[in-house]
């Protein structure tokens, strides 16, 4: 596979080991979300350690701290491979993330009769509707992801900031563009549209009942995806 763009420059000498390991965890995280790295390839501590200028020591610990989220497998004699997901377990993650970012609906939505949080929401959720136009499934998800973060953000609770911007939460959302939306396109925007203008409008309960309505038929249509035929 043909490599893109490497990741930013690693943490200045002085820096801790600590930050190394940061840095290496979020640019293959980061990697996945770019299409650098995909499901079931390969990761080579030495191709990793020249690409992002660091030794192989900070590899190797953030490649075992990655394996201890999901995000990678470690394989006895061959190094790691990014994981590969299987649809019930995206199922799972989906359920539990639901209750995240119901959170981040309610409390954002309680501030958006302030001029700022209300632009950003905004500004956000146009990517949503960029990627949707260009049917760009992995771009999609990612624009969402990000508007649930700009939620989050909003809402202002710090755990729920701290929880969905995890690795394994961005590492996992990108896997649903295996399965989202699928062949729904505008029933998921349209859905989207629904739950946006009801966070615009300021009614939390509202906002929260229509994003769990749609979360609903998101894990409906994917359990039927896992199906037997």
């Amino acid at each position: 596979m043909a490599r893109s763009a490497l990741p930013a420059a690693p943490p200045a000498e002085d820096d801790s080991g600590a930050s190394l390991v940061s840095f290496v965890v979020d640019s293959i995280v980061d990697g996945v979300m770019r299409g650098r790295y995909v499901p079931g390839q390969r990761l080579i501590a030495a191709d990793l350690a020249e690409d992002y200028g660091v030794s192989r020591a900070p590899v190797r610990e953030a490649l075992h701290m990655l394996a201890g989220e999901g995000v990678v497998e470690l394989v006895a004699n061959r190094g790691a491979r990014i994981r590969r997901l299987s649809v019930a377990e995206l199922v799972d993650f989906l359920e539990f993330t639901e209750a995240i970012c119901v959170l981040g609906v309610r409390l954002a939505t309680s501030r958006m009769g302030q001029e700022e949080p209300r632009a950003e929401v905004i500004r956000h959720y146009d990517a949503v509707e960029e990627a949707w136009a260009r049917r760009h499934a992995r771009d999609f998800v990612v624009a969402l992801y990000q508007y649930h973060i700009a939620l989050n953000r909003i809402g202002g609770n710090r755990f729920l900031e701290f929880f969905y911007e995890r690795p394994y939460i961005r590492f996992y959302t990108l896997l649903l563009a295996d399965l989202v939306p699928g062949f729904n396109w505008d029933k998921y925007i349209d859905n989207y549209r629904l739950i946006h203008a009801t966070i615009l409008s300021g009614d939390s309960h509202t906002a929260v009942v229509h994003f769990a309505s749609h979360i609903r038929w998101v894990l409906s249509n994917m359990r039927r995806s896992e199906a037997p035929a």
